[in-house]
């Protein structure tokens, strides 16, 4: 009996013995078969982050390429249309107007003695037709709209005196050199604009002028500003009041005679004729497709009656 027993007791041990290594093998067998795919699945989703990195990278190196590019394009267009190229800061070159309306006649409608009471109306006229002209003003207060309009409207704002008094102003190189600074810093106070153009008053061929004349082209040059005669004139200064139809005609004269006219008029109180002049001038010369009005800017040739004396021996 007691060997039946143990018989038994021996075979169900080694039963137990043979299902726990079954279980073991198939244990083994189920980690050995899951792993593989469990690190593939990992690995998987470590690749596809890898590749969703690369293409946000992409993407963004695409983005910037792309940027770089139109501000490389836009530098060029920039480079090519804009009359000033800003080669560093303190250095620019400017393409003169001639070169960048070549084969066009240019016309520079410039006004003396400025602001009056008429100063709105030649504002109105100009925006009319849509012509821009360059204003030598004085400095008068209760014009600061006025002022503040010629620079608004894309016209250009220039320095004429601050006095207007001649035997003050070329006195000396020093009250000549205090008339302009006083209105310089007029005009800077009422616009923040510092004005770049200068016209002498009575032209620099006056002959009031009571030291020599290479001091005021001294002084001019020292306060950085470009001085700008006539060689068209509308003849409004003449002490008579000329009509606006000898005012026309004395223009439109004068403007067939040359491909750069920079035209002198005035806007002063008792010039109304010169504003009723204005719109049959203009309208005369857009007629003409070939025509083109401009302010005076950096671009523009200054037209001068008298140069430095050194200058005439060149």
């Amino acid at each position: 009996m007691e060997q039946q027993t143990d018989g038994r007791s021996n075979l169900e041990y080694r039963r137990k013995r043979v299902k726990r290594i079954k279980r073991f093998l198939i244990v083994s067998l189920v980690v050995l078969l899951l792993v593989p795919n469990i690190l593939c699945a990992v690995l998987l989703v470590q690749v596809h982050e890898i590749n969703q990195t690369l293409g946000e990278t992409e993407e963004k190196l695409w983005e910037l390429s792309v940027q770089m590019e139109d501000a490389n394009a836009a530098a060029v267009v920039e480079q090519v249309l804009s009359p000033v190229q800003v080669l560093d800061d303190d250095i620019k070159a400017v393409i003169p107007d001639a070169q960048m309306y070549e084969g066009k006649k240019m016309v520079y409608l410039t006004f003396d003695d400025g602001p009056s009471t008429y100063t709105n109306e030649i504002l109105d006229i100009l925006k009319e037709y849509d012509v821009k002209a360059t204003f030598f003003v004085l400095a008068k207060d209760g014009y600061e709209a006025e002022y503040q309009r010629i620079l608004d409207e894309g016209h250009t704002l220039a320095l004429h005196s601050y006095t207007h008094q001649y035997s003050q102003i070329y006195e000396s190189p020093e009250a000549f050199r205090q008339d302009i600074n006083l209105l310089s810093d007029y005009l800077y106070e009422i616009t923040g604009y510092r004005c770049e153009f200068y016209r002498f008053p009575g032209g620099s061929s006056n002959g009031i002028i009571q030291f020599d004349k290479d001091e005021c082209f001294d002084v001019l040059e020292e306060e950085g500003l470009v001085y700008f005669d006539w060689n068209v004139t509308s003849k409004d200064a003449s002490s008579y009041r000329l009509s606006a139809t000898a005012i026309t005609n004395n223009v439109l004269s004068g403007v067939g005679q040359t491909n750069a006219s920079v035209v002198l008029m005035h806007d002063a109180s008792d010039k109304y004729t010169t504003v009723q002049a204005l719109p049959g001038i203009i309208e005369t010369l857009q007629a003409d497709e070939n025509t083109i009005f401009l302010p005076i800017t950096d671009g523009t040739t200054p037209v001068c009656h008298v140069v430095r004396s050194d200058e005439n021996q060149e």
